[in-house]
Parts: C-alpha cells; structure tokens; sequence
C-alpha cells in the first residue's frame, strides 16, 4: 500500500512536470485542483522553476525590425537612388522612396530559448524523469531540443514613405511597410506583419556639419497570429558629417505600445538606445550600428502579451554594392547581426544569443525631399572640400565673353621664356638661336602700343592713338607674321 502511494505521488509529479513544459497553465491549475482536494503533492524547488513561466509565443520579428531607427534611415539617403525623370513632373514640395529587400539568412536560435545546459538543470531528479512514459520523455526532448535549432529564413521586406514638405525643415508623411519570414524546417515560426503609420520630422540645424532631428509616428501593427498593436514612437537623432563619405549617428526613442489606437501605453513601454556610423565610397556601403533594448512589461501585467522584462543588444554591420552602374539604386548586401539577451530569468522565446547572416538584394527608388538638412550639409561638405577657397590677396578677374580675343599686350613675353630669351628694345628679331630653337617654328605677333590716350584700355591692339591701325599677314624666310605698319615682330613659340 505504501509503495503504490508513493508511485502516485512520482506520477503525479511526473505529469506536472510535462504539463509544464508544454503548457504551463494546465499545470498550475492543476496543482490548484489537488491543493483543493487535500492532497499534497511532492514538488521540488527544480519542478517549481517550470511551473512559473509564462508562455511565449515565439516570432522571427526582432524589435529593430519595426523601427524608424537611423541606420535605416541613414542607408536609404546615402545610398544611390535610381530617380527617374517622370517622378520630377511631380510636385517640388512632395517627396518619397521605396525599397524592397528580398533576402536570404542563416539564423543560429530562431527560437531565443536560452542554451541547453540552463534547461536541462531544470529538469526533476533522475528518479522522478524515470517515471515518465516514452511519449511523455520525447515530447519534453522535443522542447529542449528547440534551444540552438538553427534555420534557413527567407525574407521579403517592402517599404514605401510619401512626405510632404511643409517648410524648409519640417515634414509630414505616411508610411507601410510588410515582412514576411518564410522558415525552411520550424514552419511554426513563419510571419508576416504590417505596419501603417504616419509620422512628423523637424531638422534643428546645429553646425555646419551637425544636424538634430525630432520626430513622432504614430502606428498600427497587424501580425498573424497575433493580435494587433498601437505604439507612439517619439525620437531624437543626433547626425554629424565627418566628412562627404562618413556619417556618424546617435538616437534614443521610446515605443509606447498599447491595444488599440490613442490609448497607449497600457501594454509594454520600450526604449531604444542606438549609435552607429555610415561610410560609401565608390559604389560601396558600409554600415555598423549597436541598439539597447529595454522591454518593460510587468508592471501592465495581464494587459501586457508577456508579462516579463527583459534586455537585448542588437548589433548591425552591413556591406552593400552596386550591381549594375546602369541602374544605380540596385545593390547587392550582405549583413552580420548578433543578438545578446538577458534580463529575462532564462525565460523561452526571450533568452540567449541569436546570430542572423542576411545576403541578399535591394531595390531603392526615390524623389528626394525639396530640402533635406542632413544631405545638405554633406555636399556643402563636399563642395567645400573639393573646391579651395582662393587666397584673400587675389583678385577677381573680370568676367570674359566666350568670343573673347585677347589683346597685344596679353601675348607678348615681359620675361625670359624657356624657349627663348629677351626681345630686343626695337623688337627686332633676335640675333642668335640655339640649335633647339632653330628647328622650332616661328610666329609673328604684333607689338604692344606704346602711347595711347587710354592707358588703362588696353584690350583692342587693333585702336592706337583713336585711330585703326591695319593689321596685315606677310610671308618671309623666316616664316609667316603679322605686320604692324612696316615692321615685323617675331617670337618663337612651343609646339
């Protein structure tokens, strides 16, 4: 009799411990059911530590994938557009871009469970796991397994912004946006969302090279599966042009998240700390950016879909080229993306490290704002650069026709040449040569004036004294000239 109410009492224990692998309310009611009836189950701290979570449904969808945040951003402006003639027929003040990104990644933990070894400490004693039927054993070997299972995901990401210009730094504009992850063996993760929003952006100019921007969406989340959310998305991003090619970036937004529209937050508040830089040169694009993710869900408690704080750094380094010259807003990327989350108690679906490496194609077409802040400092930047000032003791020289023939004065040597040395005082030709520039060909130009009633006017050799003087073209031994009067006025000049 005392062996068959031991063996109760470790089968009992047995299918709390299943139930709570698979389903962790069906078995916290039940210990509820026995606590009512008198009896007293054997629990152990470890079988505790099942029975405790919550639930977590699983998604590919990290938080930086549903963001505004300014990598993304960054990537798109400085990166090549294709900009068709027709979309310049469109008005100046209205702007847009659109990309699509269809890519392919390796994932290492689609599940975010935490490793192995933490799940395995959990598990009740030896003598108690003995117990379990062989359906039971390999159902709990199933979930286990779970942690580290990697998987080949194929992604589709179209993106689409139409703003308009309301003054020289302010912009209003909507936005949609689609993913959807298609998993090659956990088909159970496959996702697809939608997001439409609208939202408001004000450039602070700061410096020459610096620019603040403050912004606020406003947007709906429909996922499947999954009831849709509300999130406010208040953010502040600080950019600096380090030079034409590099950007560098910081910004801090809050997700305000609730279950319906205007009545956030009664869900989860989420803020989001990323810095990172942006460098092109070439064709190239490189990207590097880290985001701090602080979720904060407990204090909403069942109004929240999971009820448990946790912490992430997302990191981001993307290579991207393009493809096709022709076609400039083509290019091909690969992108490495570690994930590191903690804070969470070990807890499924919010634990562990995640490695995603992203290859794959993107397609950009865009209008460009009638004045974006940012893109404007850098190629003031680049302008600056390209083009020196001139020296403040220089003067600026009048500007000249396109027909512009240059007078008498402005083609006669004052000083020693490399080909020949001074001109005699009558302006004679010279008496001696040197073999080198014997065999050079000789031009005749004609003398500068030498009293004028004008001396500042200069540029006409054709007026003297108010009076035309004929210029004729006279053929000698020495090669053909210009007369001025009866004289000849040889210089030897370069080929």
């Amino acid at each position: 009799m005392m062996h068959l109410s031991v063996q109760h009492k470790a089968l009992t224990m047995s299918s709390l411990v299943l139930a709570a692998l698979v389903n962790p309310i069906y078995a916290m009611a039940q210990t509820i059911a026995q606590g009512t009836a008198g009896a007293t189950p054997a629990v152990t701290p470890r079988v505790e530590s099942f029975t405790a979570p919550t639930p977590v449904t699983s998604s590919t969808i990290i938080p930086t994938d549903t963001l505004p945040l300014p990598t993304v951003q960054n990537r798109l402006s400085f990166a090549e557009n294709l900009q068709l003639r027709i979309l310049q027929k469109l008005p100046s003040r209205l702007y847009f871009n659109s990309t699509v990104e269809v890519s392919g990644r390796y994932e290492s933990n689609p599940f975010q469970f935490p490793k192995k070894e933490s799940l395995i400490r959990q598990l009740p004693p030896p003598q108690t796991f003995r117990l379990l039927n062989a359906f039971q054993q390999a159902q709990i070997y199933d979930i286990i397994g779970l942690a580290s299972n990697d998987d080949l995901v194929f992604r589709v990401l179209p993106n689409v912004t139409v703003g308009w210009t309301l003054t020289p730094h302010t912009r209003l504009y909507g936005n949609y946006f689609m993913i959807r992850d298609q998993l090659a063996r956990n088909v159970r993760l496959n996702t697809v969302i939608h997001s439409i929003g609208m939202g408001l952006q004000q450039d602070i100019p700061i410096t020459s090279r610096g620019n603040i921007q403050a912004e606020i969406q406003w947007r709906e989340l429909y996922q499947l599966h999954q009831a849709c959310v509300f999130d406010y998305l208040p953010g502040l991003t600080a950019s600096y042009v380090l030079t034409p090619r590099t950007v560098l970036f910081a910004n801090a937004l809050l997700q305000l998240r609730g279950k319906r529209p205007f009545q956030a937050p009664t869900k989860e508040i989420d803020p989001f700390y990323t810095w990172g830089m942006l460098y092109q040169r070439n064709g190239w694009s490189f990207s590097a950016s880290t985001t701090f993710v602080q979720n904060f869900r407990h204090p909403f408690r069942r109004n929240a879909t999971i009820p448990v704080n946790n912490y992430s750094f997302i990191s981001d380094f993307e290579i991207s080229r393009r493809v096709i010259k022709q076609l400039p807003g083509l290019q091909a990327f690969i992108r490495a993306e570690p994930i590191w989350n903690f804070h969470s108690g070990n807890r499924p679906g919010l634990s562990g490290m995640d490695f995603r490496f992203f290859w794959g194609l993107r397609m950009a077409m865009a209008k460009p704002a009638l004045t974006s802040a940012l893109e404007q400092l850098r190629q003031q930047l680049e302008e600056q650069e390209g083009e020196p000032p001139a020296p403040n003791n220089q003067k600026k020289e009048p500007a000249k026709p396109s027909a512009y023939v240059p007078g008498a004065h402005e083609l006669i040597a004052s000083s020693p040449q490399p080909i020949h040395g001074f001109l005699n005082d009558d302006g004679s030709e010279l008496t001696s040569l040197d073999a080198a520039n014997e065999k050079q060909p000789t031009a005749l130009i004609p003398k500068a004036p030498k009293t004028t009633e004008n001396p500042d006017n200069l540029s006409d050799a054709s007026s003297i004294d108010g009076k035309p003087t004929a210029l004729a073209v006279s053929s000698t031994a020495a090669g053909s000239g210009i007369v001025d009067g009866d004289e000849i006025i040889p210089v030897s000049l370069q080929q």
